[in-house]
């Protein structure tokens, strides 16, 4: 276990230092969001402010087709090289390649929206700073979320010859439920009531568990049957 998480931690400095080096995706991510943010301030802001729900679930789409950029090509290199066959005979369990992968995704993200969420909190007019941990938490396991399905679609589509369009065949689905719960969270922080009960006697605690759930189950799941898209 302990040998497993190492490799994939290696894997994920790997990684995002070879990400440092080029910055091809993190640019092209960073210029699409930014483009998005604009184009929906002078769409959409009225009277100086966007509404919550609408701003909620602007910042978590914004996010959700950005990663797109981040998510699609983590197994580019591996698949342009053929090393996906070394990975599956590499000495490591094949969840270390994931979980080093969603890492990597993570991380990729979450510079992004150190820029992105404050660009979005001041054109939008709204703040997501009313209850901070909530805040951070749902951003938090939302991003680990998306990275754990983008990660796993990344790998499905790798040694298709139709890359571009399997990839959200299989991320859009499978993300799409978790993306609900992220916006209806962030509905939550923006408005201010953390105590309030959401429609039928869901709280906001019940909600975040639910997104918990929802990451365990795609990290488990697309760990276990990981092998399988390593094998040629």
């Amino acid at each position: 276990m302990t040998s497993g998480l190492s490799a994939a931690l290696a894997i994920a400095k790997k990684d995002i230092v070879t990400q440092f080096r080029k910055k091809f995706e993190i640019f092209s991510m960073f210029l699409f969001a930014l483009i998005a943010v604009i184009a929906f301030s002078f769409a959409v802001v009225s009277g100086g402010s966007v509404p919550a729900e609408v701003g909620s679930a602007l910042l978590w789409v914004i996010i959700f087709f950005t990663g797109m950029f981040g998510f699609a090509p983590i197994f580019l290199s591996e698949s342009e090289t053929g090393t996906l066959r070394g990975l599956a005979t590499a000495p490591i369990p094949a969840w270390s390649v994931y979980l080093g992968k969603v890492f990597y995704g993570f991380v990729l993200m979450g510079i992004v929206e150190v820029f992105l969420v404050p660009i979005i909190s001041v054109l939008f007019g709204f703040s997501i700073l009313n209850d901070p941990l909530l805040a951070f938490g749902t951003i938090a396991v939302g991003t680990l979320d998306l990275a754990a399905v983008g990660s796993m679609a990344s790998a499905l589509s790798m040694p298709s010859e139709s890359k571009s369009t399997v990839f959200p065949l299989v991320y859009f689905p499978t993300a799409t439920s978790g993306l609900m719960l992220l916006i209806e969270l962030t509905k939550i922080v923006v408005l201010g009531s953390g105590a309030v009960v959401i429609g039928a006697g869901l709280t906001v605690l019940l909600i975040f568990d639910i997104l918990l759930a929802h990451l365990i189950a795609m990290l488990t799941l697309s760990a276990s049957v990981f092998h399988f898209a390593l094998s040629p």
